[in-house]
């Protein structure tokens, strides 16, 4: 041990002080995630789709807040702008991205919130083009598959329709019982004022009956009182009760304005829908929960596409799914597996439209593969048929056709067939067969049928088999992944523009993941090759 005449030692240091200069190429693995972030970042102009002139001079670089969003959303699926400001302070590859500057979170959520909302979905969509390209993906296939969501909502907030409905009804009945005491009353003090009783609610009527009192009772020198202690003259107490009134059909009002077509709405975030979910924390019983229904595609792994709906039908999703597809890249998949909540007339009709192989299944497509027993053979799919395509009962009776119909509620007309059994009466199997006092009947479109016996033929052949294992293994081991292995199992932001962004955010982040992982064994590959 040596003696070192330095004041920054002492005798005994055998060694001398560390290095303490870091730098990103020095100190940042070169296999590390953020390296990848920076190449696809650097790929994408976000001001190409940003308008940055409204931000302040002083203000934090757009692409070091960019890059360092991208790269919480790699790493952790989801991360708070807490978090954000947290990793600035003690993640060494995050300051060395941020220049040692430690943005707050309301500088994340500024960005965020101000910069990004509006051009998420062409940011999503041109970092997907860059990854396709170097993954060389096959796009002509496209996995679908939906979820649902639980909205940032509190308990207890929902609305619906039908008591929003009930509830007006009532309301409007006492409020032209209202108003008829107003008249009552008016007749009994001899003022020759009488209003109308309405049968549909109107507000503008009732604060213009409302402006009437006000004005008559300030010609009678009749004073407005209130608080305890104090006693309210008759006509006030009808003002008051009318204005009661007011409020609540005007709530109603809002509360059917935003319903829209829907049946429900949560008050915390006015664009969630009461759907059902896994679980339910409000009363256990897997009732429903406020949420949304993501809907996403998938291809080798990446996600090309997502759709945010209030619907809880995936079968309603589909056609507005396809077409920001098409928005967005220009063309339309080749075949688009998916199961059979997506399965229906319209959708395949749209399939046909546009080109598109159809592979995907429809409710009843495993229960045609039963055979016929004595617990099946009553319903349509396993009666007998005619030669020209008639059914026969189970008791050997032909139906006949009774009329053709035309729905032309969709953008596709289907033309419906009505068959009715004339032998009912008297036979044996009635009592399993139907309740109808009229006899058994058949509703049936032979579009659809030719469809789903398509649909049946590409799923049953070799191609099709992988095509559906391929959608189980895609599209729900990508679900699985952001909820599971990154923990985002529920959504943090309100409002069905910030649940986009924070969605489509997540979802960049996944393709991100699955790009470096793809960059990782390819090194791999390529090292393993050049020692053999």
């Amino acid at each position: 041990m040596s003696n070192i005449n330095t004041s920054n030692y002492n005798s005994f240091q055998s060694y001398l002080l560390l290095d303490f200069s870091f730098s990103f190429e020095k100190d940042v693995p070169h296999d590390d995630i953020c390296r990848t972030v920076l190449e696809v970042a650097r790929e994408v102009n976000i001001n190409k789709y940003v308008d940055f002139s409204h931000r302040n001079t002083h203000g934090y670089d757009s692409f070091m807040m960019f890059v360092l969003v991208l790269l919480a959303k790699a790493e952790y699926g989801y991360a708070s702008t807490r978090r954000l400001e947290r990793l600035c302070k003690t993640d060494i590859r995050y300051m060395f991205i941020a220049k040692n500057q430690c943005p707050s979170h309301m500088a994340f959520q500024r960005f965020i919130n101000d910069d990004l909302k509006m051009s998420i979905d062409d940011i999503f969509y041109e970092i997907n083009r860059y990854i396709v390209k170097k993954m060389n993906i096959n796009t002509d296939v496209l996995c679908i598959d939906g979820t649902k969501y639980e909205a940032n909502a509190n308990k207890n907030t929902f609305v619906w329709r039908a008591n929003t409905i009930r509830n007006r009804t009532k309301r409007w009945k006492k409020t032209n019982q209202c108003i008829d005491r107003i008249n009552r009353y008016f007749k009994k003090n001899n003022i020759n004022l009488r209003y109308s009783l309405l049968k549909e609610p109107s507000i503008d009527y009732l604060l213009n009956i409302s402006d009437r009192i006000e004005e008559y009772m300030k010609d009678e020198d009749i004073d407005f009182v209130h608080g305890r202690g104090k006693r309210r003259s008759d006509i006030q107490k009808l003002y008051d009760e009318l204005k009661e009134h007011a409020m609540k059909m005007f709530e109603y009002t809002i509360h059917m304005d935003i319903l829209g077509e829907r049946n429900s709405f949560s008050k915390t975030d006015p664009d969630a829908t009461f759907m059902h979910m896994k679980y339910d924390y409000y009363n256990h019983t897997n009732v429903f929960k406020p949420g949304y229904n993501i809907q996403i595609g998938v291809s080798d792994g990446i996600i090309r596409n997502i759709y945010i709906s209030s619907d809880g039908n995936d079968i309603n999703t589909y056609i507005p799914f396809m077409e920001k597809y098409h928005e967005a890249y220009g063309c339309y998949p080749k075949k688009t597996p998916a199961d059979a909540g997506y399965g229906s007339y319209e959708n395949y009709a749209y399939c046909k439209e546009h080109n598109i192989e159809l592979y995907m299944k429809y409710s009843g497509y495993y229960k045609e593969k039963e055979k016929t027993n004595d617990k099946n053979r009553f319903k349509k799919n396993h009666m007998k048929r005619t030669e020209e395509g008639g059914f026969i009962c189970p008791a050997g009776h032909e139906f006949e056709l009774e009329k053709i119909t035309i729905d032309e509620r969709s953008d596709y007309e289907k033309l419906n067939f009505l068959f009715r059994n004339k032998n009912c009466e008297g036979c044996p199997l009635r009592s399993r067969c139907t309740k109808s006092k009229s006899g058994r009947t058949i509703n049936h479109n032979y579009q659809l049928e030719e469809y789903q016996k398509e649909v049946r033929e590409n799923l049953e052949s070799e191609e099709g088999k992988k095509l559906i294992n391929k959608r189980s293994s895609e599209t729900e081991g990508t679900f699985g992944d952001i909820k599971t292995n990154q923990g985002y199992g529920r959504l943090r932001r309100r409002g069905e523009n910030g649940v986009k962004e924070e969605i489509l955010l997540v979802g960049i982040g996944h393709n991100l993941r699955k790009y470096h992982r793809y960059k990782q064994k390819n090194k791999e590959y390529e090292e393993k090759k050049s020692i053999s």
